[in-house]
């Protein structure tokens, strides 16, 4: 397939960089992992990167990154310091939540106009 890139492996324990890709297609990175020191980075030029679920911060427990409609108290469980991206928010209190017990309760992030 001409312009693809694809990498099979189950666990990687180097890092993988990624730069400067362009064209009509999409770049897909699912069901790895890096192990010990090892980074993985993805520089998207003036591309798009999708990526379905959440993306973790630091560890699979640490704070994510989620995103979606509609406010997620007492609906999404997430730990202690992830935030919540709120795709329908139309006021400055309702785009963005911050997690406050590890659980379901969330805080709104009042932003500028």
């Amino acid at each position: 397939m001409p312009g693809a890139l694809s990498i099979y492996s189950s666990e990687l324990t180097g890092g993988i960089a990624l730069a400067g890709f362009s064209g009509g297609g999409g770049t897909t990175a699912a069901g790895f992992s890096t192990t010990g020191a090892a980074a993985t980075t993805i520089q998207a030029g003036t591309g798009l990167i999708t990526m379905a679920g959440k993306v973790a911060l630091n560890t699979s427990a640490g704070p994510q990154v989620l995103a979606g409609a509609g406010d997620p108290g007492g609906v999404v469980t997430a730990p202690q310091g992830s935030l919540w991206l709120r795709t329908d928010g139309s006021s400055t209190s309702t785009r963005a939540y911050i997690n406050t017990n590890a659980g379901t309760g969330w805080t709104p992030i009042t932003t500028v106009a």
